[in-house]
Formats: structure tokens, sequence, C-alpha cells
């Protein structure tokens, strides 16, 4: 099952694809916490994850 980093430092969530290190792959940083796959799909439903546009750096429209 994947997990997932929210990073603090750069307020990225992105995938641990077999990492073992819990710690950003994105910046590197250590200050942030492992999500579940259950926990990540809850916060992303309820707007704490969102994709964001990098044309614009705002958020993206969430479609249900």
């Amino acid at each position: 099952m994947t997990e997932y980093y929210h990073c603090f430092n750069c307020k990225k969530v992105t995938p641990l694809f077999g990492n073992t290190e819990k710690k950003c792959p994105s910046c590197g940083g250590a200050s942030g916490e492992a999500l579940s796959q259950e926990r990540f799909a809850e916060g992303l439903k309820a707007g704490t994850f969102f994709n964001s546009d990098p044309a614009t750096g705002k958020r993206t429209k969430y479609y249900r």
C-alpha cells in the first residue's frame, strides 16, 4: 500500500514509492508526516490537500 509524505517545509504531498526513509522526496526535508492511503483520500475529499495549476499557481477545480 502506498504511503504519502506531507512536507511542512515545501507544503507538498508526494507518494513514497519504496522509500523507507520518512523524509520529503521533493525537498529532502524531515519535518512532516507520513500519511496512509486512506488518510490522504480523506484529506483530498475534505479539501485539505489539492492540486495546484502550475500556470497560475492557484488551486485546480475539484470535480467529483
